[in-house]
């Protein structure tokens, strides 16, 4: 018994009138994969032009080290000068925290007098942090400064004043400025 095939390769669409086959059972050996079948050239052109153009936004930000360092640094300097003040209130002697610009690019915070540098409870050496080296290489104090206060936390030498740091006099440039009466610190 012979009958015609034609109709069983064929399966319409639900519209009666359209002679569009329905391609999904146009060839019933469709699910075989074909050997040859791949990426055309102009796929795989597209494709590196679309990671050319994600590589080109992201390269600045991982080239941004010495931005993020200056960041930290700020954050780290404002944080010791809140230290130092904090240290002021709770033993009631003055405390404070001294700048060296170029060539040592340190500070340190000490209690008193600036030779009487405070012992750091984590390394339980001297108070004294060394930038431009390490963590924050490349960041470098622009100008001697020094910040003292006193048993109210108010700053008795320094207030109103700042320091500022920076990527070896470059931007970005951060400015760590301690206000006169209050001693409220903060970054620009």
């Amino acid at each position: 018994m012979q009958y015609d095939t034609h109709y069983d390769k064929h399966i319409f669409s639900p519209n009666p009138k359209s002679l569009i086959p329905n391609p999904c059972f146009a060839n019933p050996q469709s699910r075989i994969p074909n050997p040859y079948s791949g990426f055309t050239l102009i796929e795989l052109i597209m494709v590196v032009v679309v990671l050319l153009i994600v590589a080109a936004f992201i390269a600045p930000r991982i080239t941004g080290v010495t931005g993020t360092r200056v960041n930290a640094a700020s954050r780290k300097i404002s944080a010791d000068i809140r230290y130092a003040q904090e240290l002021a209130i709770s033993t009631q002697t003055n405390h404070g925290v001294i700048f060296n610009a170029s060539p040592t690019n340190t500070y340190s915070i000490y209690q008193g007098t600036t030779s009487t540098i405070i012992t750091d409870s984590f390394t339980g050496g001297a108070y004294t942090v060394q930038l431009n080296t390490g963590d924050y290489d490349g960041v470098t104090i622009d100008s001697g400064y020094q910040v003292e206060f006193d048993a109210l936390g108010s700053p008795v030498t320094g207030g109103g004043s700042s320091v500022t740091i920076s990527n070896g006099g470059s931007a970005p440039v951060r400015t760590i400025t301690v206000a006169a009466n209050t001693g409220k610190v903060s970054i620009n």
